[in-house]
């Protein structure tokens, strides 16, 4: 009975890690048993039914994927990426909001791959993380799109804008009035500063909030009730940070520069 494409290569590890290894280059056997850690024995079976399945071609003792195998391991490798990315933190995803997220970037989520999920611990719910706020006072430039107010955050954005690095700082109304009207010093620092541009958003949140800079992402996203958690996605693969962008640029679509201070 003819073994499905499917069945042959999501079915076995090895097959599968043969396959996108041979995406690099085409191997002789000897760097096929040294780089997957195998012995002849228990590769060649594997080699020979991908050869049955026309996946991997053989001239002179190398192995190369086929002009079909090319195609299929492609689009592998983001698929296997994908599931990575949900499996890792299984439990975050699950009970996560992602019909904000765009399509065209839920179809990438591959590209997260490596993310960490942080949880500050109960005794400094009300405190940016150390490992984030080292990131953020060391990135060059600085975008963040934010629906809810943190005491910290004023007076770091501050500090950021008057340390030179430039910044692109977007927030809901509410968060704006609360700036203006609990931290007018900050609030006047940051308004003046020419490295700093802020706009509002006067329309719903599509994440809670999302910061990206050339050295992270730190994103947080509302739970399916439409609750919030603290608890950060981190991540800092070149990928990564492009998905990021794209994500903040996508949430500034819906808003305007800041033209002048709120009335209150």
């Amino acid at each position: 009975m003819k073994q499905s494409l499917i069945n042959l290569i999501l079915f076995s590890d090895r097959r599968k890690d043969l396959l996108l290894l041979l995406r690099e280059e085409p191997k002789d056997i000897d760097t096929i048993k040294e780089l997957l850690n195998v012995d002849a024995g228990s590769i060649q079976p594997h080699i020979k039914k991908m050869k049955d399945a026309h996946l991997i071609t053989e001239v002179k003792k190398v192995y190369s994927l086929s002009e079909i195998g090319k195609i299929i391991v492609e689009n592998l490798e983001p698929f296997l990426n994908s599931i990575e990315v949900f499996e890792v933190n299984d439990k975050y995803w699950k009970t996560r909001d992602l019909t904000q997220i765009p399509d065209f970037l839920l179809e990438r989520i591959d590209e997260l791959e490596g993310c960490e999920l942080l949880e500050p611990d109960a005794e400094h719910l009300f405190e940016t993380p150390k490992a984030l706020l080292e990131k953020l006072l060391s990135s060059k430039e600085i975008f963040t799109f934010v629906s809810y107010f943190h005491p910290d955050a004023p007076s770091i954005y501050a500090g950021i804008a008057e340390n030179g690095m430039k910044q692109v700082l977007c927030m809901t109304e509410t968060v704006i009035e609360r700036l203006f009207s609990s931290y007018p010093e900050e609030a006047d620092r940051l308004s003046r500063n020419k490295n700093s541009k802020m706009f509002v958003c006067r329309k719903p949140a599509p994440v809670p909030s999302i910061v990206v800079t050339d050295r992270f992402l730190a994103l947080k996203l509302f739970e399916n009730d439409g609750k919030l958690r603290d608890q950060i996605l981190v991540a800092t693969e070149e990928k990564a940070l492009g998905w990021g962008k794209e994500l903040f640029w996508h949430c500034m679509q819906m808003a305007e520069p800041l033209e002048e201070k709120p009335g209150f």
